[in-house]
């Protein structure tokens, strides 16, 4: 602004002595003009020193205030007390507020999945213990039952000596030598059992009572084996079978309700059914014939048992 007012008056003082000058030379009696001009021209020039002077204090005065200024901002930061420090400061506090309060309810949430996590675990524990105790207890109650049932098959075969009595039987064709269909009555004291049968009879009865003994000793042969293999499967050899969301998963196949499946089982011939439900311990079939039969998921773990589709 002082600048151009010198550069203004500058102007004005060239401009007015080429104006004296040009007077002068036109006309030589304004000699009282030319001494008013430059009386005018220092006055203007004495203004414009006053003013530059001013102009000087000013800035410096201009300078020291923003000086100070910024001092005092610089150490109101150093306390802590400047606007411009404190207002970020409130941000910053308020977000971290924010992150802690969730990050707390995060936790808590995970916490709370990790404990219900737990409890099924526990509740899946306790009931895979209940189903091996009735599994368990099944496999020596049929156990028990077979040797009852093999102890009354022993006892019932112990009273038949067919030797004995074909040898008996040939003594007295002999001494009847074998002739005429006659028999004398025969007089017999205390608890005897008199079989009123052919020989032909006799002979089929005891060939069908072999071969039912030799299929039972077959039978429980194969018993005591498939025992001993199942009795000899470690943790590492279960295979994978569960129970999820209503399903069963065997062997990487899936099975639901509905499923035509195969069922086979140690020494018996194979099952065609139809599944009807699945719960966490046992599977229920329908056969064909409309009675249904379970299976437990512990003998598909175990290899006793084996279930797959039927494709037809």
């Amino acid at each position: 602004m002082a600048g151009k007012n010198v550069e203004r008056i500058a102007a004005e003082d060239g401009s007015s002595e080429s104006h004296d000058a040009t007077d002068s030379s036109c006309d030589p009696e304004d000699n009282s003009d030319d001494t008013i001009d430059q009386h005018r021209k220092k006055e203007a020039q004495v203004s414009l020193a006053k003013i530059e002077k001013h102009f000087t204090d000013f800035k410096e005065q201009l300078y020291k205030s923003k000086i100070s200024e910024v001092e005092e901002r610089i150490a109101a930061v150093k306390k802590g007390t400047a606007e411009e420090y404190t207002t970020p400061l409130k941000d910053i506090t308020r977000v971290h507020n924010e992150k802690l309060q969730i990050n707390e309810k995060i936790r808590n949430l995970k916490y709370d999945s990790v404990f219900c996590k737990f409890e099924a675990e526990q509740k899946s524990a306790k009931e895979q213990l209940e189903q091996d105790k009735i599994t368990v207890f099944n496999r020596i109650r049929d156990d028990i039952e077979e040797r009852i049932h093999q102890v009354m098959n022993h006892k019932s075969c112990t009273n038949i000596d067919i030797d004995d009595w074909l040898a008996n039987l040939g003594k007295r064709k002999k001494k009847t030598g074998g002739s005429g269909n006659t028999r004398k009555p025969v007089t017999v004291c205390g608890p005897y059992v008199i079989h009123l049968l052919r020989d032909e009879d006799i002979n089929e009865d005891w060939n069908a009572v072999k071969k039912i003994l030799l299929k039972n000793k077959e039978e429980r042969a194969k018993i005591a084996v498939n025992r001993k293999r199942l009795s000899s499967i470690s943790s590492s050899d279960l295979r994978m079978a569960k129970y999820e969301d209503g399903k069963l998963y065997f062997e990487g196949i899936w099975f639901g309700i509905g499923s035509t499946v195969w069922i086979e089982k140690l020494g018996t011939s194979p099952i065609f059914a139809t599944i009807s439900a699945i719960n966490t311990g046992e599977v229920w079939v329908r056969k064909r014939d409309g009675s249904k039969t379970k299976v437990y998921i512990s003998q598909l773990q175990k290899g006793s048992c084996t279930i797959r589709h039927d494709y037809r």
